[in-house]
């Protein structure tokens, strides 16, 4: 009866989170329409379901995103200044255009020469994280515990596993941690899938992408207030594309320390805020989930990712120490494991994607900055091999499509035949 009762109250808490319609959550929060950019906003989940009775953590695994960055190169700050900026040249600006232009220049100056940087906020992110796992669970975390870390060799995720690290450090100056950022470690924490990738690039995924920029976003509002030519508007400027790339400006800030006294989502109405994010939410479904477009198969970029996931446990598993096992990398990764694992219903396959949102899927559930997801391994002592996890994304707790009237625990047996099977399927 108390397993039905801790599924019960799970399952409601899912639907608790995924009941609010998308345009009601942005227009609470402008900020989720930031979707990979938006700053890592914390756990919704306070507390986590117990585990069952005589069950204790021994090992966690773990793939995480690098924290709060800086845009990665100059011309997504330049372009929309470059617009105001012309168009300031030829006395077509209001004064509100006049002082979005002078925010714009302030911000670009300011993110020069740090294009893709990890941001003191990026920085905390990883501790944070990193504090947050050993409080909830520090069974793992105890004496001289096994750390093994390994990052791309991007500079933004290295220091993200670094901050991590010396966080749990300055908790526990006793952990034993080995850490590497090697090309040899690529093939599973960023593998470039030349063939999948090619399908989302075909000619009915360009098209539809473009198909729903065109019908999500309208920004006259924008340009109205911005601009005081409509027609030098209609002749120069591509209003869904500066829009958007002003948008996309605003979206990052709120990661740097300058978003504490700049901002940008101010002259966007909820409209067109929303307008944008759904275009950006459609393109990132067709690009990295199961979309039917392209064949419904680009999840399986991370294939290799997930066989690495399910060997290294079965591997710490037969250990009878503790272990920890922390991978750093980006969320063109992240965002795609999350589709293959089918977490919470985000693998779902939708063919109308006008039914995108109505089906759960909105990119900001799944990868903000720092988004992490978090296998928590239990046994009753060392030689017990009736495994149950339990899965975090973001550091709250998800669904598997798996059998489990414990859930949001689950058999490590089963979780390993099924996905074995899964991927051999794709593969065969």
């Amino acid at each position: 009866m108390r397993k039905l009762l801790l599924a019960l109250i799970w399952t409601n808490f899912i639907i608790g989170i995924q009941a609010q319609t998308v345009l009601e959550e942005i227009r609470q929060n402008p900020v989720l329409s930031s979707s990979n950019y938006m700053a890592y906003p914390g756990p919704l989940q306070k507390k986590l379901t117990p585990a069952p009775k005589g069950m204790k953590p021994f090992y966690i695994s773990h793939y995480g995103r690098h924290g709060s960055r800086f845009h990665s190169k100059p011309s997504i700050y330049n372009a929309p200044y470059l617009t105001l900026s012309k168009a300031d040249s030829l006395g077509k600006l209001t004064p509100l255009g006049h002082d979005v232009m002078m925010r714009l220049d302030r911000i670009r100056k300011n993110a020069e020469y740090h294009w893709g940087d990890l941001t003191p906020l990026g920085a905390r992110q990883q501790q944070e994280i990193g504090k947050r796992m050993m409080t909830r669970f520090p069974e793992v975390f105890q004496g001289a515990a096994d750390i093994d870390a390994r990052s791309t060799g991007v500079g933004r995720c290295v220091l993200s596993m670094e901050n991590m690290l010396l966080q749990m450090l300055r908790i526990n100056s006793h952990l034993n941690i080995h850490q590497d950022a090697t090309h040899r470690d690529m093939y599973f924490l960023n593998y470039q899938d030349k063939p999948l990738f090619a399908l989302k690039k075909n000619k009915a995924s360009i098209d539809i992408i473009e198909k729903y920029k065109e019908r999500y976003i309208k920004n006259n509002h924008l340009t109205q207030l911005l601009f005081n030519d409509s027609v030098y508007v209609r002749d120069h400027v591509n209003s869904i594309e500066f829009g958007s790339q002003l948008l996309i400006v605003a979206a990052i800030m709120p990661g740097t320390e300058l978003g504490k006294e700049v901002t940008l989502f101010d002259v966007f109405t909820i409209d067109e805020i929303y307008g944008i994010w759904r275009a950006g939410n459609v393109y990132w479904y067709v690009g990295y989930g199961a979309c039917p477009v392209n064949g419904g198969v680009q999840p399986y970029t991370q294939r290799n990712l997930l066989r690495k996931l399910i060997t290294d446990a079965d591997s710490c598993i037969l250990q009878s120490k503790t272990n920890v096992q922390l991978r750093f990398g980006h969320e063109t990764v992240l965002m795609p494991l999350v589709c293959l694992l089918d977490i919470n219903g985000f693998g779902v396959a939708v063919d109308d994607l006008e039914l995108l949102e109505e089906k759960g899927w909105a990119n900001y559930r799944i990868f903000p900055m720092a988004s992490n997801v978090q296998f928590i391994f239990y046994r009753r002592d060392k030689n017990d091999r009736d495994v149950l996890f339990k899965v975090l994304l973001n550091e709250n707790e998800v669904t598997l499509p798996l059998p489990g009237s414990q859930a949001p625990y689950y058999r490590w047996s089963d979780f390993r035949d099924y996905y074995l099977k899964k991927l051999d399927a794709y593969e065969n």
